[in-house]
C-alpha cells in the first residue's frame, strides 16, 4: 500500500516542536539565497519551520513539501524490482523520504517473528532510533524499491523535521537519467545465514551484511541501516547491537581518550549528533564531550552551530524526565554551560537559556524552602526515607548554587545593542 508519509503504529512519543530558527535573511532581490547551502539549520540537518525569516520562499523544507526527484520502479531481473532516476540528479540532491509504518522495539521483534514464520525473503526495516524502526513491508513509498550496492550512488541521512526524526535518501554523486538508484544497506546480520549480493559493482563484497562482531565503525547514528535477521537473537542482544554501534562510535571518532573534541572541525558533528538523539543516556555522553573540551576555538565553533539553542531545547525536556534523574541532568547541563566562552548577555537571552535557568533556580529554592518549613512540623520519618531526602536536598542545593553562580556570571556580561534592520517589503506584481 502506497503512503505519502510514515504512519506511527506504535505509540508515538510526545515531542514539543522547539523551533530552531536559522540566521538567514529575506532578500526580495535575490530569492535564490533563501536558506540555501549556507543555512545554519540545513548544515545541522534540521528543516526550517514556520518561523523561518524567509517564509514561504525557504528552500529548506524538502521533507515537508515532499520535493522528491522523479523516479520510477523497474524490474532488474535477478535483484527483483528496483528504482531508477527519471531525471538527472546532482550530488547532494534530496531524492525522497523513506516512508512506512513506524514501530517500537517490541513490535519490531513481533514482526520479525511473523515474517520469519511466513518465510519472507525480503525485509524493509530501517532504524530511526533505538525504539523507532520504519517497516515498509506492507505500507511504504517508492523508496522501498531502492536496492543495495557495495558502491552506492545514494546515502541515507537523518533530519529533524518539526521535532521529529525522519530519514531521507540523498545523492552521493551525479546520477544520469535512467540510472538505478542504490545505497549501502549496512545490514546487521545475526547467525551464519548469508544473502548473496548481486549489485555487480567492482567493489562488491559478495554478500549482504556482516556478523555483528565484524561490523565496521561506519554503523552510525547519522547513517541508518536496514535490518536483516533470519535468525533473531534475544531482545537484550538486539538492543545491545542497535545501541552500542551507533552514537558511541560516532562520538569516539571525534573525541580524544579524555572525552574532549579533537578539533574545531568536530564541533559540527557534535551539534548534528545532539540534534539527532532523544535518548537521555546519549545526551549525557554528548554533554560530557562539551564539559571535557577546554579549547576556546572549538567551543566557539560549537556555539556558532546553534549550540545554545540546542542546549535550551534539552533544558526544556528536563521536565519530561523521571525525578530520579532530573536533578543530575540539570547539573550536567549547568556544567556544560559553565565552560562555554559566551561573550555577551545577548547570546543567553536570545537563546532563552537564561530564562530556563532562572526558573530552575527559583523552583529549587522554593522547593527547598517549603520542604524545610514542613519538616519542622512533621513527625519523624524512617531512616531510609530521611537519607534519601537528604541526598535529594543536597542535589537540589547544588543546582541552586551552580545555577545562581552562572546567572551572576552572565549578568556581568556586556550587552550589545544592535540597530534593527529595516524590513524589506515584498513587491507583488499584478499579472491580470
Amino acid at each position: 500500500e502506497y503512503v505519502s508519509a510514515s504512519k506511527y503504529v506504535s505509540r508515538q512519543r510526545s515531542r514539543k516542536d522547539k523551533k530552531m530558527v536559522c540566521l538567514c535573511e529575506f532578500s526580495a532581490e535575490d530569492p535564490a539565497t533563501h536558506c540555501s547551502d549556507n543555512c545554519l539549520n540545513r548544515v545541522l540537518m534540521i528543516e526550517c519551520n514556520s518561523r523561518c525569516p524567509c517564509g514561504d520562499l525557504c528552500k529548506n523544507k524538502k521533507f515537508q513539501k515532499a520535493e522528491y526527484a522523479k523516479c520510477e520502479p523497474f524490474y532488474t531481473g535477478v535483484k527483483g524490482w528496483g528504482l531508477k532516476a527519471s531525471q538527472d540528479i546532482i550530488p547532494g540532491d534530496f531524492i525522497m523520504e523513506y516512508c512506512g509504518e513506524v514501530v517500537n522495539q517490541a513490535d519490531f521483534t513481533k514482526r520479525m517473528d511473523d515474517y520469519g514464520v511466513k518465510r519472507n525473503r525480503h525485509y524493509y526495516f530501517m532504524t530511526i532510533s533505538k525504539d523507532e524502526i520504519i517497516d515498509a513491508q506492507i505500507k511504504g513509498n517508492l523508496s522501498r524499491f531502492i536496492n543495495h550496492s557495495c558502491e552506492p550512488n545514494c546515502e541515507t541521512q537523518k533530519w529533524r523535521v518539526n521535532g521529529v526524526l525522519r530519514i531521507g535518501f540523498f545523492a552521493l554523486k551525479s546520477i544520469k537519467k535512467g540510472t538505478e538508484l542504490s545505497f549501502d544497506y549496512q545490514y546487521q546480520r545475526y547467525g551464519d545465514d548469508v544473502q548473496k549480493c548481486y549489485c555487480g559493482s567492482e567493489k562488491c563484497r559478495g554478500t549482504l551484511g556482516e556478523k555483528l562482531s565484524e561490523l565496521a565503525p561506519k554503523q552510525t547514528e547519522e547513517s541508518p541501516s536496514r535490518e536483516s535477521s533470519p535468525q533473531l537473537p534475544s531482545t537484550e542482544q538486539q538492543k545491545k547491537s542497535k545501541d552500542s554501534g551507533s552514537l558511541e562510535q560516532s562520538l569516539s571518532r571525534i573525541t580524544r581518550e579524555d572525552g574532549s573534541l579533537l578539533s574545531p572541525d568536530n564541533a559540527l558533528q557534535l551539534s548534528r549528533l545532539m540534534v539527532q538523539t532523544d535518548s537521555v543516556e546519549h545526551r549525557q555522553l554528548l554533554l560530557k564531550a562539551i564539559q571535557c573540551t577546554t579549547d576556546a576555538s572549538t567551543l566557539k565553533r560549537f556555539l556558532n552551530y546553534q549550540g545554545l539553542n540546542i542546549l535550551w531545547s534539552w533544558m526544556v525536556d528536563a521536565n519530561e524526565y523521571p525525578a530520579s534523574i532530573r536533578t543530575e541532568w540539570k547539573l550536567d547541563i549547568i556544567r556544560a554551560l559553565q565552560g562555554l566562552p559566551i561573550s555577551t548577555k545577548n547570546a543567553v537571552e536570545d537563546s532563552k537559556v537564561i530564562k530556563v535557568l532562572k526558573k530552575w533556580v527559583d523552583n529549587e529554592q522554593s522547593s527547598n524552602s517549603s520542604q524545610a518549613d514542613s519538616s519542622e512540623e512533621s513527625a519523624p520519618i524512617p531512616e531510609e526515607t530521611e537519607e534519601r531526602t537528604v541526598e535529594e536536598t543536597e542535589a537540589d542545593r547544588q543546582v541552586v548554587e551552580a545555577g545562581q553562580a552562572l546567572l551572576d556570571q552572565w549578568n556581568n556580561l556586556k550587552e550589545v545593542f544592535k540597530i534593527p534592520k529595516k524590513k524589506k517589503k515584498v513587491l507583488c506584481v499584478d499579472t491580470t
